[in-house]
């Protein structure tokens, strides 16, 4: 554009349009506005560190911070941070998200890394790479990842679709899971079917999966941290499918695999498997031969 606008210049002075003089003023004032735009966009990123976020709709901003009470609008941006009571009255993208704060996104969230270490909410639909949460999270929407560690307490309304899970606080799901690895120590609550290459479940406490579908399927008492000497945590479920299942203080409906193991404290309806071992301590109402 300043090529242009310079060019027909040079040609209204070479068709003796105008004087060299006017020329070189009318150049002098374009260039100098020319560089105070430039000086703006280069003191972009400082003006970004302050409550005024500057929402883009096209491209994509470097970064957007949010501390104290704010609200914004749609975000997208390559670093996203929250530190106060924050609201996004629209969608979040961004390639890194962290918040320690009170942070709620009405829309869909896109986000590569997800750093959660306070209090955090999607209304929409999640999608991202890493998500690590040791705070208070809720995702009224499904959840799609590659990897999420829960630490703390998480609720998740809708689907949940991940290559790796895994939880050690508080958990509860309301819908249905699928995960390559789901890793679950401490109290959880599973309303769907939990489906899964590996699943390993240690309860802190009474929790319980409404059905479990699996490969290796472990299911270990003792997932109370300092208090699994006085609760040694217990399972409840209706049903449990597998190839290799192992089960400690479980209490299920039906059990059905390859390889079954119904180990101390169980109390199951119905095993059926093609190999069944059932410890002296636990209780089987009917055995079944695959």
């Amino acid at each position: 554009m300043e090529d242009k606008i310079l060019r027909k210049l040079e040609e209204r002075l070479a068709n003796g349009e105008i004087s060299e003089e006017t020329y070189k003023t009318i150049k002098a004032r374009y260039e100098k506005q020319e560089r105070m735009k430039q000086d703006e966009f280069e003191d972009e990123d400082e003006d970004l560190e302050t409550d005024e976020i500057p929402i883009e709709t096209e491209g994509k901003t470097k970064r957007v911070n949010l501390s104290g009470a704010s609200k914004t609008a749609d975000v997208n941006c390559q670093y996203f941070s929250a530190s106060g009571a924050s609201k996004v009255e629209g969608y979040l993208k961004a390639d890194e998200a962290k918040v320690s704060g009170a942070t709620k996104v009405v829309g869909d969230a896109k986000i590569g890394n997800l750093d959660v270490r306070g209090s955090f909410k999607v209304e929409g639909k999640t999608e991202a790479n890493t998500m690590e949460i040791s705070g208070a999270s809720k995702f009224v929407g499904p959840v799609k990842a590659k990897q999420i560690k829960s630490r703390g307490s998480s609720k998740f309304e809708a689907h949940i679709d991940a290559e790796e899970f895994s939880s050690s606080g508080a958990l509860k799901i309301v819908s249905d899971v699928d995960s390559k690895t789901f890793t679950a120590t401490g109290a959880f609550k599973i309303e769907g079917t939990l489906n899964g290459h590996e699943i390993m479940l240690k309860p802190g406490g009474d929790s319980s999966v409404t059905h479990i579908k699996g490969g290796d399927i472990l299911v270990e008492s003792g997932g109370g941290g300092l208090f699994s000497m006085f609760n040694k945590g217990k399972l409840e479920a209706k049903t449990i499918i597998g190839d290799k299942i192992y089960l400690e203080n479980t209490i299920a409906d039906e059990v059905e695999g390859e390889d079954v193991k119904i180990g101390p404290g169980c109390k199951v309806r119905l095993v059926r498997g093609k190999n069944v071992k059932v410890h002296g301590s636990a209780s089987v109402e009917k055995r079944e031969q695959l």
